[in-house]
């Protein structure tokens, strides 16, 4: 394959994006638009990338300086000062071609879809019809706003034709430019200082020089893009979202590649950061974000929201659940309904049933909370029970206090554990006590009131309603 240097268009103030920054430098759901060209274009390993910057220049710079994407190019600035056609940007970058020989890849940081695969095969085509000039075309039914690639009636291309600039006829066309060129670089350099702005625009079109090379004799070549969702550009904050759509759909494909389970992908959102092992299973709206790690064998039922957490293997999260910024160890189970807060460890093999809330909690392997409990501040043992109702009392109106719940201990339903408190191994609480005070190891602890039965009470009572009703 032939030398490769690549020129990235960036030179767009993005006006409709409604901001002053560089188009370039607006964020997708993973990096800036101009990340994705310049990774992109990283495995031709192109001898120059050549980056025309205009609207707030300094920014852009300022940002090529530090991105991780700019690493590995052989990276130049050229400036275009006023942005007066695709042709003029182009122009702008010739002098920081000089003394390159070989195949010039012109493309635009606005499409952020293109794949390395993608602009791999197209550089490859371009080399195998030994095409002076390349360009990535793809089928677009009109109307639409494309430049079409008009051809005669043996199918040889003759020009491009801006979407303002054509006749009725020419509207009908729908095989449309990308805007992307594989150029011969002896070539360019008279083509584009040739350019001329007769058009409807007033502008000099890149597209121009297609024309050119046609009416020399040169070969022009065009190479059909098989995703036309690739070729998607990013102009207004809409299209903005239907790229971040793409590029989530993209992450879930390449999971699903690797072997992780999704029941309906398209209502699940994974941040870039999401990793997930193969054989994990993801259920319908699930949101996984941040630095969240999934383990093998996981199962996440569904309509969950999992947020900087780390989920080992065979963990099971049943319907409903929140998990956020804790760690959950293998075989355990969450939920359904469940509230897994920041600073919660759940060791192996334990149960947070449905309706129970976790907050700066550590619970030992084995331990269970199976309903309708808070847990906060607090430390529970191996293989301890904690029924339903139970709360850790950790909050007096100033100060955090914790509780410790040792090994083998059982926790009646409905009591309270006012810390700070510490409850020994194989202890045992009452169910309805209210426990203000340390229980040593094995011991029971019972703080509720003494039950008195008052024989017929309620047989008088009754009678006396019915009297009072005469």
């Amino acid at each position: 394959m032939d030398t490769i240097c690549c020129i990235i268009l960036a030179a767009g103030a993005g006006k409709r994006m409604g901001g002053d920054l560089p188009k370039a430098v607006t964020q997708t759901r993973e990096k800036a638009l101009i990340d994705h060209l310049l990774d992109a274009v990283a495995p031709l390993k192109p001898s120059r990338t050549i980056v025309v910057a205009g609207h707030k220049q300094e920014v852009l710079k300022s940002y090529l300086a530090t991105s991780a994407s700019s690493k590995g190019h052989a990276l130049e600035i050229a400036i275009q000062d006023q942005q007066l056609g695709t042709g003029h940007a182009v122009k702008c970058a010739l002098p920081a071609l000089e003394g390159f020989t070989g195949t010039v890849l012109i493309t635009y940081a606005d499409h952020p879809l293109f794949t390395g695969e993608t602009l791999k095969l197209f550089t490859q085509y371009h080399s195998f019809k030994k095409a002076t000039l390349t360009m990535l075309s793809f089928k677009a039914p009109p109307p639409n706003g494309y430049g079409k690639v008009l051809r005669d009636d043996k199918g040889h291309i003759l020009r491009i034709t801006e979407a303002k600039d054509c006749n009725p006829e020419e509207a009908l066309v729908s095989e449309v430019n990308s805007g992307f060129y594989a150029v011969d670089s002896a070539f360019l350099k008279p083509a584009v200082e040739a350019l001329t702005n007769n058009n409807a625009q007033g502008e000099y079109y890149l597209t121009d020089i297609v024309e050119k090379a046609c009416k020399e004799g040169q070969t022009v070549a065009a190479f059909p893009l098989a995703d036309a969702t690739e070729a998607a550009g990013v102009n207004t904050p809409y299209e903005l979202s239907l790229v971040n759509d793409v590029l989530a759909q993209r992450h879930i494909k390449r999971l699903q590649r690797e072997g992780v389970s999704f029941v309906d992908p398209k209502s699940c959102f994974l941040d870039p950061s999401v990793t997930i092992a193969p054989g994990a299973q993801v259920g319908p709206n699930v949101q996984l974000r941040g630095s969240t790690t999934i383990g093998s064998g996981v199962i996440i039922e569904g309509t969950a929201i999992i947020k900087d957490a780390t989920i080992a293997e065979n963990v099971i999260i049943k319907l409903g659940c929140h998990v956020e910024s804790s760690t959950i160890a293998r075989e355990a189970s969450v939920g359904p309904f469940a509230h897994v807060r920041p600073g919660s460890k759940i060791g192996e093999q334990c149960r947070i049933g449905n309706f129970v809330e976790t907050k700066n909690a550590t619970l030992h392997d084995g331990a269970k909370a199976s309903h309708l409990t808070y847990l906060g501040d607090c430390i529970v043992g191996q293989n301890t029970n904690i029924g339903a109702g139970t709360i850790t009392c950790n909050y007096d109106g100033y100060n955090k206090a914790q509780t410790t719940i040792g090994k083998d201990v059982f926790i009646g339903s409905n009591s309270a554990l006012v810390a700070p408190i510490t409850v020994g191994d194989r202890a045992l609480i009452a169910a309805g006590s209210v426990i203000t005070r340390d229980v040593p190891a094995e011991a029971l602890g019972l703080g509720r009131a003494r039950q008195e039965n008052k024989e017929n009470w309620a047989k008088e009572r009754r009678r006396g309603l019915e009297k009072g009703r005469k």
